[in-house]
């Protein structure tokens, strides 16, 4: 952690002055690229132990860890992603006592949600008739919930400071954990319920990691203050709707898929939901890094957010484009490597998540615009719509074509999720992107999927590499790479 990363901030002044420092968006380009780096290393550790895990629990018991952790998901859309958000937002316009008198009943709140949230789950488990440990899972990964919900309310004082050396340490400490508590309970011959579990250690870690950082700049205590609470509803309660929503898609249609197919089908599903999910998490984590300074020029500054819009379309459709790419070519590699020859049937589900994953960096770039532009009703109905899509057609697809299906109706709603983004993107006048960068990216994309189709008979890892390669020199070759990035990342004055 630099120097930067170690200086907190003590008044709405400081914060401010961070924000509209014009050295904010190279510290963003940085930032977003060492939080994601960050995570890349703890991944490499993560597929280890995945693949441990999946070997060790077999497709019907990887199929029930899936379920379980996929309903403490869909609770966490409810406490994580939009008071997060909306919070640092608000942090960037406060003082020091309305900061802490924020930060500490949001923290009441969303632990009071991961509570009842959790309950609900179990309540929902009973009635549809999972098994008693599928039942019994759902609780003990609630109380991970908790920790983790702590912790990451702790994180939002320092992601909005642009404190980011401390975000991708806590990132990779989580990463970490996990992999030392899979590969011991794999040792151990462990059951189901103890994966389950394993959170529990790991959300203690994290959280005693996360306190020194915030440490005399936030309440570490929830507040239960009910007329801010009240307040914080009615500031947040439509997007935080908007945003639960918005992302529970995977985690509903593994759900929808454990109504209607076999058990086998839930595995295949189970095994490319966890690839999926890592990689998901790369466009959430290096977009959202932009998030502070976007709020803060939707506040201020039109002309600057419309520039920065420009910057994150392109840098989402170059990685996006990039990470679809290697996730189809590799699909058959990743799976053998993950989960085995027994899930086999998983490689076509992997590959159409791949495409999900180009849809998930702009999904995640206009949104973020539309939440710092407090457009929260068309989120809501957006993703409330983009959200049944995906629940309807995974009912109707799997019976006919198996997992495919959910991840095809994963792939509709979310290519209907950005659509809808777009279009209101553009009513509210920020939507005026510089579309040179498409062709090139396409162009880019075709040689690296040519690259792909001709090197097929080699190792995969070389196969894969050379992939890479021939996309980002073609991507320099007709200069689709923008020049704010580059200067960011290699000249560390700009």
């Amino acid at each position: 952690m630099s120097a930067g990363d170690s200086a907190g901030f003590s008044s709405s002044g400081d914060l401010a002055e961070v924000l509209d420092s014009p050295t904010a968006g190279g510290k963003i380009i940085r930032g977003g690229a060492l939080r994601t780096g960050g995570y890349i290393a703890g991944v490499a550790l993560g597929i280890v132990s995945a693949s441990l895990m999946i070997r060790h629990l077999g497709v019907d018991n990887y199929g029930k860890y899936v379920v379980i952790i996929s309903m403490t998901t869909i609770v966490t859309g409810l406490t994580d992603v939009g008071m997060a958000n909306v919070a640092a937002r608000e942090l960037a316009a406060r003082t020091r006592e309305e900061r802490d008198r924020l930060l500490g009943n949001l923290l009441g709140i969303r632990l009071s949600i991961a509570v009842i949230g959790t309950l609900v789950a179990m309540g929902f488990s009973v009635v549809v008739g999972y098994e008693p440990v599928v039942i019994l899972g759902v609780g003990v990964a609630g109380v991970g919930l908790l920790l983790t919900t702590y912790q990451q309310t702790l994180a939002i004082p320092i992601g909005v400071s642009l404190r980011f050396g401390w975000l991708s340490f806590l990132d990779f400490l989580r990463q970490a954990a996990t992999v030392a508590a899979v590969v011991l309970l794999v040792l151990a011959g462990a059951g189901l319920l103890p994966f389950i579990a394993a959170a529990i250690p790991v959300g203690i870690i994290v959280l005693a990691a996360a306190i020194p950082p915030v440490l005399g700049q936030a309440p570490l205590r929830p507040a239960f203050e009910l007329r801010e609470w009240r307040w914080i509803a009615g500031l947040v309660g439509v997007y935080v709707a908007a945003a639960a929503v918005g992302s529970i898609y995977v985690s509903a249609a593994v759900i929808a898929n454990s109504l209607v197919g076999s058990s086998e089908e839930i595995g295949y599903l189970g095994a490319a939901y966890r690839i999926y999910v890592v990689l998901a998490n790369i466009p959430l984590l290096l977009i959202a890094t932009t998030f502070p300074v976007i709020a803060r020029a939707a506040h201020v500054d039109r002309a600057r957010l419309e520039y920065a819009l420009k910057r994150i379309f392109d840098v989402a459709l170059i990685v996006g484009a990039w990470m679809a790419l290697v996730t189809i070519a590799g699909a058959a590699f990743a799976v053998r490597v993950v989960a085995g020859s027994d899930f086999g049937p998983t490689v076509p589900v992997l590959r159409v998540l791949g495409a999900v994953l180009l849809v998930n960096f702009l999904s995640i770039a206009a949104g973020l615009t539309l939440v710092s532009l407090r457009r929260n009703v068309e989120l809501l109905v957006a993703n409330g719509v983009a959200l049944v899509a995906t629940v309807v057609l995974t009912l109707v697809l799997v019976p006919h074509v198996g997992a495919k299906g959910a991840a095809i109706g994963m792939l509709v709603a979310d290519t209907g999720l950005v659509v809808a983004y777009g279009f209101a993107l553009a009513r509210h006048g920020v939507l005026n992107l510089d579309l040179g960068v498409v062709p090139r990216v396409v162009l880019a994309t075709a040689l690296g999927a040519a690259t792909a189709l001709i090197t097929a008979s080699l190792p995969d890892v070389l196969s894969l590499v050379l992939v890479t390669l021939v996309y980002w020199v073609a991507l320099v070759l007709v200069r689709g790479l923008p020049r704010e990035v580059s200067d960011a990342l290699f000249r560390r004055s700009s």
